[in-house]
């Protein structure tokens, strides 16, 4: 007795399987050794993302204000990110030392420099010269310059850093995100 019903639930699953999803096929099924064609409704457009919200701000050089906008670590390395933006002056340009960019472990102490690739290029962006010293870069009233650093990820146990641009103050405190 209990044959018949799991035939019957059998012959329907396979039934259910065998018919083509009408929403998915432009015609009646191929003929053999046609191929069948489906269509795929195309992706919705997205929307551009707004600035990134500040985990901290404070002041920066020539009356600007610093944003610090991301801190997330992937795999080994710590991005940092950074939103320059000019509330007075309209000629802010900023030039400092690279290696003088730094984070700061703080449930350890310990201290990491950007990092530098294979050929010593430092992993920051704008310098003048992707093998320059110095980080150089402009920003104007209302249109903000983004600025990054990578460094080594500080270790899994550390919550937070702090992190030290010249000619700002520091962030202290920040949650590192993984």
């Amino acid at each position: 007795m209990l044959r018949p019903v799991l035939s019957a639930a059998a012959l329907l699953a396979l039934a259910a399987c065998g018919q083509p999803d009408a929403s998915q096929t432009d015609a009646a099924a191929p003929a053999q050794g046609e191929v069948a064609r489906t269509t795929a409704e195309a992706p919705a457009p997205v929307a551009p993302s707004a600035p990134s919200a500040a985990i901290q701000t404070q002041d920066g050089p020539e009356g600007s204000r610093v944003s610090l906008t991301r801190a997330q670590v992937t795999g080994d390395i710590l991005t940092v990110q950074l939103r320059y933006e000019k509330t007075t002056d309209p000629s802010l340009g900023a030039r400092f030392a690279v290696e003088e960019v730094n984070v700061v472990d703080d449930a350890t102490a310990q201290r990491y420099g950007v990092l530098r690739d294979q050929e010593q290029r430092w992993q920051a962006s704008p310098l003048q010269s992707p093998t320059s010293d110095y980080t150089l870069f402009s920003a104007r009233i209302g249109a903000p310059a983004v600025v990054w650093f990578k460094f080594p990820a500080p270790p899994a146990t550390s919550r937070t850093v702090s992190i030290n641009i010249p000619g700002v103050g520091p962030f202290d405190g920040v949650t590192v995100q993984r």
